[in-house]
């Protein structure tokens, strides 16, 4: 059985003040226009909302109101969730994903967060999934993750479309303990802080767990 802690109440890592951060990325939003906003970011603009795809679910922006919802429930988004929506959405260019990958502490203040982000993120997946690697692919695919051919098991999570989170783990054996990585394709720093990269590997992770306990 899987050995999995609640991940009702994660940790989430403090951006300051979250809601300083959101207005000041929606009214940098504003500025923009909502369709060509919505093609950089390989989103859709249906009428007024903004739809932007977001692991097995989708984000709107209502334009008008500035609200973030979860599309598939109606429910408001989580704060930390809309500020890193709206920083995608405010950041991308048209660039896409190059597939090369990199760790965390490869990007600029990556090192600085980097303990936080192994406890959060590495530590996390060694200790459900270290022995059962096979059932982090199960969820990774209930999230709409590309299973990769490279460790015990690999999934690409599609984070946001432009900002896919890619997680390894390497099972443990009489010889070595398991091992675990989390990845970002080489253009997350274009969409993302390295605080926002923490937040949404972390996220992503949890995310994971959740999906392994369906």
């Amino acid at each position: 059985m899987l050995n999995i802690k609640d991940p009702s109440r994660p940790e989430v890592p403090q951006q300051g003040n979250y809601e300083q951060a959101l207005k000041i990325g929606l009214e940098i939003f504003a500025r923009k226009d909502p369709g060509r906003a919505a093609d950089k970011a390989r989103a859709e603009l249906v009428g007024r909302s903004l739809i932007i795809p977001h692991l097995d679910g989708n984000i709107v922006l209502n334009v008008d109101s500035r609200q973030f919802t979860i599309k598939e429930t109606g429910a408001e988004a989580p704060i930390w969730l809309a500020i890193l929506t709206i920083h995608y959405l405010n950041n991308a260019d048209g660039r896409q994903p190059t597939s090369k990958l990199k760790h965390f502490r490869e990007f600029k203040e990556g090192q600085f967060y980097e303990p936080a982000f192994n406890r959060s993120t590495k530590d996390r997946l060694i200790e459900v999934f270290g022995n059962e690697p096979e059932a982090m692919v199960t969820a990774g695919q209930i999230l709409k993750g590309r299973v990769l051919d490279t460790g015990d098991a690999a999934v690409e999570l599609p984070y946001f479309p432009c900002v896919p989170i890619t997680c390894i783990v390497w099972k443990g054996d009489e010889e070595f303990p398991p091992d675990a990585s989390v990845l970002f394709d080489e253009t997350a720093e274009l969409f993302l802080s390295a605080e926002d990269m923490a937040v949404a590997a972390e996220m992503a992770v949890l995310e994971l767990l959740r999906a392994a306990r369906i």
